[in-house]
């Protein structure tokens, strides 16, 4: 058989790819569904064999973390869960709780990661500490002024930015910005290889309570938040 006859088998090519070529859909689309499906599969052989509701020593094991951002997890209610008041043991968490966490943790990360110092406090299992988690408190600081005030910050910037601009106005890694534009927190135009935000989308999403209540911040994002509060 001949090159030009093996290029254009059709064994070469994925039999979902042909479906949805079939249907008229996006090859692209079919290839986040497979992606997803496999996401799934692999949830539910972590999960496979853990009781529902789960212990918090089943979901360290299952999650494949540590002991110190179990707590935190549990704790911040980040990953929701029961507390039923014994001194072991006393966490529940319901296995669909547990897919949630593992799903959301592959697409952002970052949502689930420890303050600055959490992992210090060991063994003292304090709660984490709320200096650590700053936001902005909405109901004295007027959204109009946070707008205002990151107009002002990226007056000097084009009207199109890229990630690794985002990154050193918000202090945040590119890494960090890409996937917050995958995600669809940050709305963006993809032209490859680069995600491309209009200023004008990027000052929605700094003014937003979801770039506002993220968890673990930059030292930027801390800087930024007390000269707003002042």
């Amino acid at each position: 058989m001949s090159n030009t006859q093996k290029q254009s088998s059709p064994g070469n090519i994925h039999a979902a790819d042909m479906a949805a070529a079939a249907a008229g859909k996006p090859l692209a689309a079919a290839a986040a569904n497979r992606s997803s499906d496999r996401l799934e599969k692999q949830i539910a052989a972590q999960l496979a064999g853990y009781p529902d509701p789960m212990s918090r020593t089943d979901l360290r094991r299952a999650c494949r973390i540590g002991t110190r951002t179990s707590l935190y997890l549990l704790q911040s209610g980040l990953v929701p869960c029961t507390h039923t008041g014994k001194k072991t043991r006393c966490y529940k968490i319901a296995k669909a709780d547990a897919a949630e966490y593992l799903r959301r943790r592959e697409q952002e990360p970052e949502y689930y990661t420890a303050p600055s110092g959490w992992y210090k406090n060991y063994p003292d299992r304090r709660p984490p500490a709320k200096p650590l988690v700053q936001s902005i408190n909405c109901e004295i600081v007027s959204r109009l002024l946070i707008r205002r005030y990151f107009e002002e910050q990226l007056a000097g910037s084009p009207d199109v930015l890229t990630a690794a601009q985002i990154a050193r106005l918000t202090g945040y890694s590119a890494k960090t910005v890409s996937r917050w534009c995958s995600a669809g927190r940050l709305k963006s135009i993809l032209r490859q290889p680069k995600f491309m935000v209009p200023k004008v989308w990027l000052l929605e999403f700094l003014a937003s309570d979801d770039y506002n209540n993220i968890c673990r911040k930059s030292g930027r994002h801390y800087a930024m938040i007390r000269e707003i509060s002042k």
